[in-house]
């Protein structure tokens, strides 16, 4: 039987309307720490960063949030290029009233908030992008205006649909991801995960349509102090990825060595140290 994942009992959980018909769902653990808030992957939820967000609850006010198409929040047709979805991050934030909040996000979330860092320059206290979507490698020249082609989107659309045609149980045996994770005896992440796929709506291939951040256009407009991680890449790789975050102001790379593209599943507590070690600093 699948198990169910909830966050603690004493976090808060609702919706922000952030544009037109566009409302945002948001856990929140509170607490007197400063604002960190975690913008997800693509086809993740917020909820799939609870792991995260409990080890840093104690430290920090964590806000886990579902982009548009994603959880529970609304899944219009369009809206899911890089510029609004900053925008709706930060109109999260405002509905919020969240001041001066650390943006932390991973992939498709890395590229959220790289994004709404360059947007609002003064708002953000510090950025963490983890493996964000603009420096991954089918990006070879660092540059967001790369566009999949229509086969690769319907694959994408055709994947999701796939996965809505089971239920959880049958999702936990037939991903092969998510059986993996079962075997590995993660059965909490495996669940989190499929409960996400489950939600996820087809409009979102609209985020491989519109291209990502492009580091030239956005990154010197970052005044926050700003942290990228990388997963373990080849030196070719290292290489971009120096240049691109030598564009930023306030700019520090780390490349985890060993870590696959989810650097904080593969190398958790390595991770969270470093983390914790930039939080500190700033």
């Amino acid at each position: 039987m699948p198990i169910e994942t909830r966050p603690p009992a004493d976090w808060t959980a609702g919706h922000v309307e952030v544009a037109e018909g566009v409302r945002l769902h948001y856990d929140r653990s509170g607490g007197d720490g400063p604002p960190l808030v975690v913008a997800h992957g693509v086809f993740d939820d917020g909820r799939c960063r609870l792991p995260l967000a409990r080890d840093l609850a104690d430290d920090y006010d964590v806000i886990v949030y579902d982009a548009r198409g994603h959880g529970q929040s609304s899944a219009p047709e369009s809206g899911y290029d890089a510029d609004t979805r900053a925008a709706d991050l930060i109109g999260l934030l405002e509905g919020l009233g969240v001041a001066d909040p650390i943006l932390f996000g991973h992939s498709m979330g890395g590229d959220t908030v790289l994004a709404a860092a360059a947007l609002d320059p003064g708002r953000p206290r510090a950025v963490v992008a983890v493996d964000p979507a603009c420096l991954l490698g089918h990006n070879a020249d660092n540059r967001g205006d790369e566009r999949m082609d229509e086969a690769e989107v319907e694959g994408i659309r055709q994947r999701i649909l796939w996965w809505q045609d089971h239920t959880k149980a049958e999702l936990l045996e037939a991903d092969d991801e998510l059986a993996g994770h079962v075997a590995d005896g993660d059965e909490e992440l495996a669940s989190l995960l499929a409960d996400a796929r489950l939600r996820v709506s087809p409009n979102i291939t609209g985020v491989f349509t519109s291209g990502w951040v492009d580091p030239e256009d956005a990154f010197p407009d970052i005044e926050a102090p700003t942290l990228v991680v990388r997963a373990d890449v080849d030196e070719a790789a290292r290489e971009r990825d120096r240049d691109a975050v030598d564009l930023l102001p306030d700019g520090r790379l780390l490349h985890v060595d060993d870590a696959g593209h989810c650097v904080f599943r593969d190398r958790r507590a390595f991770a969270t140290e470093r983390l914790r070690s930039f939080l500190d600093d700033i």
